[in-house]
């Protein structure tokens, strides 16, 4: 998964917009320093909005302002916008650093709490990176079916262009 895709996944757990097994993905020990750092980057760029729309709201109630009585009404709408946007943000930027906090005591403790499910899974994704890297080191040439499984690791099904007729 490439690190857009992943940061766009990040932000969606934080809303709690993902499935389980996306959650589970986000899960795996290999991703959590991805993880916390998709996190980081994402607290940065809303602390970065914030202050942006801070100064742009400073800037249109001077412009305003300077119209006199007939600027008024326009300094209340830009203020109540602002205050909008603001609030909405900050909520947002409260639990992206909560979700920051959480994933670096996981790292911390070296423990996520998962469940069996996902301790399935990450035995499933070990058999297969395990696999992999016999067929390389032993220079074996690999099938559809072998780079579909492989394919798998990034999230991506493949097996459904796997052509039996090449096996």
């Amino acid at each position: 998964m490439n690190d857009d895709a992943f940061a766009r996944l990040v932000a969606e757990e934080v809303k709690n917009n993902v499935s389980d097994s996306q959650k589970q993905y986000l899960l795996l020990p290999e991703n959590w320093g991805r993880w916390r750092r998709a996190l980081s980057a994402l607290v940065d760029n809303l602390s970065n909005q914030l202050t942006r729309i801070e100064k742009e709201t400073a800037d249109q109630v001077a412009r305003y302002e300077r119209l006199g009585d007939e600027g008024f009404a326009l300094v209340a709408e830009v203020a109540a916008e602002s205050d909008h946007k603001t609030k909405k943000i900050s909520r947002f930027k409260f639990y992206v650093e909560s979700k920051l906090e959480e994933v670096n005591r996981m790292i911390a403790l070296g423990t996520d709490h998962i469940d069996e499910k996902v301790k399935v899974v990450e035995f499933l994704r070990q058999a297969i990176v395990t696999h992999k890297r016999m067929m390389e080191e032993n220079d074996l040439e690999p099938t559809g079916i072998d780079l579909a499984l492989w394919d798998s690791l990034d999230g991506t099904w493949s097996f459904d262009k796997v052509d039996p007729a090449t096996l």
